[in-house]
């Protein structure tokens, strides 16, 4: 009774994730979209935490693969297996068929302002010079009356 009530939440979680909602119905296959969020997303959170595990088992082997030029083995390997089942499985959107799952780089920077147009070039600034100060004349002091 526990695992399907953890079953039930951990699908309830997935299906209401913003991710979810980020592509129109229209667009994907109703029985993909089942079977992505009931087989493909769990596989993928499995596939993601076994390529950590392993990742960090091998990580002294790629320590010395990265000594020769050009010193990308951890770059690779974590690309292959970390980086691309954790997109597939939490930034694609449900329904979507593309593997590996590449995001789009200024998916990001959609809604903010175009900065040629909202930003003033700022006037420079110019110094004034200091006012010229004379130094207080000095007097005599007297002493004792002379």
């Amino acid at each position: 009774m526990k695992k399907i009530v953890s079953f039930t939440i951990l699908l309830s979680l997935l299906a209401g994730s913003p991710l979810a909602t980020a592509q129109s119905p229209q667009a994907s296959d109703p029985l993909f979209v089942l079977l992505d969020v009931v087989v493909y997303r769990p596989v993928g959170v499995v596939a993601t935490a076994v390529g950590t595990t392993v990742f960090a088992g091998i990580s002294p082997l790629l320590a010395l693969a990265s000594i020769p030029k050009p010193h990308d083995a951890f770059q690779k390997t974590a690309k292959i297996l970390v980086l691309a089942p954790a997109a597939y499985t939490f930034l694609r959107p449900v329904g979507d068929k593309s593997f590996p799952y590449d995001e789009p780089v200024d998916r990001h920077l959609n809604d903010l302002p175009d900065v040629n147009t909202t930003l003033a070039v700022p006037a420079p600034v110019v110094a004034t010079p200091a006012p010229s100060v004379k130094p207080p004349e000095v007097k005599p002091a007297i002493v004792n009356g002379l």
